[in-house]
């Protein structure tokens, strides 16, 4: 008793081959091939040898063993594959956002940080408790660069070698949001300076209002700093090269050395 028509079907789903690619292959027509799957007929001798060869299966396998069809086909596991690449990209694009969220985070506390100190002092503190809101600012800001560059590291030893995940022409629509934002940035900073000379020309005779000025100078600067450093972060993640040699540097550094995959094609 043979169990080739209910072999078949399997082993081809599994290579993934259609019927009329498995009947081209074979040189025979579509019919026949769906005569074997049918049990209607039997391939000749020498065409269950190509079938076995074309299928990468032995006789036994074909002919004799009970297969079941719970092995993935070919289109199965690249659908498992892409479903893993994307995840993957998800993972890595969120994680860039927010390591440059979170350095950018930083500076702008300790730029905010100052402002309050100046406000305070403005406003007639004399307290000594007067530094809290900056140490406090500062301590925030060293736990987000401290926090962001460990998950960093964790997330490139982890991922060393990634897939071109971006199309040319989402790094080109970023570029332009980009420069735009660097342009909005590095005025606002300009716009920050004239700002901050105008009100010390204006204020120069009241020293609060000079220090409330000054206080303005750093809140606007600490924004627009952080901006530059955001964008310059967010575009940096395109620039999945250059990404793959610090990830192949912090490995070593790590003594994990290369990775043992060389990355999902």
């Amino acid at each position: 008793m043979t169990n080739f028509s209910n072999n078949l079907p399997i082993l081809r789903r599994r290579a993934g081959y259609t019927q009329e690619y498995l009947a081209e292959a074979l040189e025979v027509s579509r019919q026949a091939v769906s005569k074997w799957e049918s049990g209607a007929t039997l391939p000749e001798a020498a065409t269950l040898l190509t079938l076995a060869e074309v299928l990468d299966c032995t006789l036994d396998q074909l002919m004799r063993e009970e297969l079941a069809d719970d092995i993935p086909s070919r289109a199965e596991r690249q659908a498992v594959d892409e479903e893993a690449r994307f995840a993957l990209f998800v993972a890595y694009d969120r994680h860039m956002d927010r390591y440059a969220l979170t350095v950018a985070g930083g500076v702008m506390l300790i730029m905010f940080g100052l402002g309050l100190l100046i406000s305070l002092v403005g406003m007639g503190s004399t307290s000594g408790l007067v530094v809290v809101p900056l140490l406090l600012c500062v301590a925030a800001a060293v736990f987000l660069f401290i926090f962001g560059g460990v998950s960093h590291s964790d997330f490139q030893k982890a991922h060393p070698v990634l897939p071109e995940f971006y199309a040319p022409e989402a790094a080109a629509g970023f570029n332009r949001a980009f420069r735009i934002g660097m342009a909005v940035s590095v005025s606002a900073i300009v716009a920050d300076v004239a700002l901050l000379v105008m009100l010390t020309a204006i204020f120069r005779h009241d020293e609060t209002m000079l220090l409330f000025s000054v206080a303005l100078f750093f809140f606007i600067l600490g924004a627009a700093v952080g901006a530059l450093i955001f964008l310059g972060m967010v575009q940096s993640k395109y620039n999945l090269k250059k990404y793959m040699e610090n990830a192949a540097i912090v490995r070593q550094s790590a003594g994990l050395g290369a990775p043992d995959e060389p990355g999902m094609k």
